[in-house]
């Protein structure tokens, strides 16, 4: 999230982003850090990135709005982090967010 004059903000990806073309699947084939707290499932254990993956880090993009700024998977080391999204235990909602979200 980038913080621009006169309360602008804008999202963006530092260098994720592709054409995905007709496949709309991009598939990452250079090694370098990333952002594990978040990615989807299916771009952590298979390099595989599109509009979902995309929705998925969107979502804990998000999530971070409604915890105040808290950092996903709070109190965890990136290996904990890989264990619990492969363990399909996703971040939960904050005591103070609505029923609705």
């Amino acid at each position: 999230m980038l913080l621009f004059d006169h309360n602008v903000v804008k999202i963006s990806d530092f260098g994720l982003a592709r054409r995905v073309g007709q496949a709309d699947v991009y598939e990452r084939t250079r090694k370098g850090l990333l952002p594990v707290r978040w990615m989807s499932p299916e771009s952590l254990f298979y390099s595989q990135f599109s509009q979902m993956s995309d929705v998925w880090s969107y979502g804990v993009f998000l999530w971070e709005l409604v915890t105040l700024g808290s950092t996903p998977y709070p109190g965890l080391n990136t290996n904990d982090v890989l264990d619990k999204i492969k363990e399909e235990e996703l971040l939960t909602c904050p005591p103070h967010s609505s029923d609705v979200v």
